[in-house]
């Protein structure tokens, strides 16, 4: 079993019992930084994972490793970190991050991303856990694309209706 499986099980232990995840630090006491890590499968063979860890002077850092074990389809997912309280409220949450990735044996199946953000004082003193969400992005790029070019077409076709009308009204004073 991966490590990162038992990680996962262990963590959502430790949300059933209501007992946010803290990193074991002899020293414990409002100084330990609190991590968490969490492993999710989104889709058939779609998988995303990620750590987190928030340091008592305001820096929460993400790791986050996306892949896809599927034949047909890569996919997009993305991970948002909460911070909560003793009691499971929501105190913060980052900003999402969106990952992508190819169908299995093209370049581009795996990836590991990393972000940090600066979490405000007030909410690092009153944080006592982090929980970890991903979330399936099922648009793909293709979709995108296609949203693009409609969006580029129509300012272009914009252009030259406002071009044909000056030459069919001919040059202004």
């Amino acid at each position: 079993m991966r490590l990162a499986t038992i990680l996962g099980c262990s963590l959502a232990v430790a949300l059933a019992a209501g007992e946010p995840p803290r990193a074991a630090d002899p020293l414990a006491g409002d100084e330990a930084p609190i991590a968490a890590s969490q492993s999710h499968r989104l889709a058939r063979g779609h998988w995303m994972e990620s750590r987190a860890i928030l340091s008592r002077t305001g820096r929460i850092d993400v790791s986050t490793h996306t892949w896809s074990k599927s034949e047909g389809a890569g996919f997009h997912g993305a991970v948002v970190v909460f911070l909560v309280d003793e009691h499971r409220n929501r105190l913060y949450s980052t900003r999402p991050r969106s990952y992508g990735v190819n169908s299995k044996h093209l370049p581009g199946d795996d990836r590991t991303d990393a972000f940090h953000e600066e979490v405000p004082v007030e909410i690092i003193a009153r944080a006592d856990g982090l929980v970890i969400q991903h979330l399936y992005q099922p648009e793909n790029e293709l979709l995108d694309r296609l949203r693009d070019a409609k969006e580029a077409s129509g300012y272009l076709a914009s252009i030259l209706r406002d071009g044909a009308e000056i030459l069919l009204l001919g040059a202004l004073p």
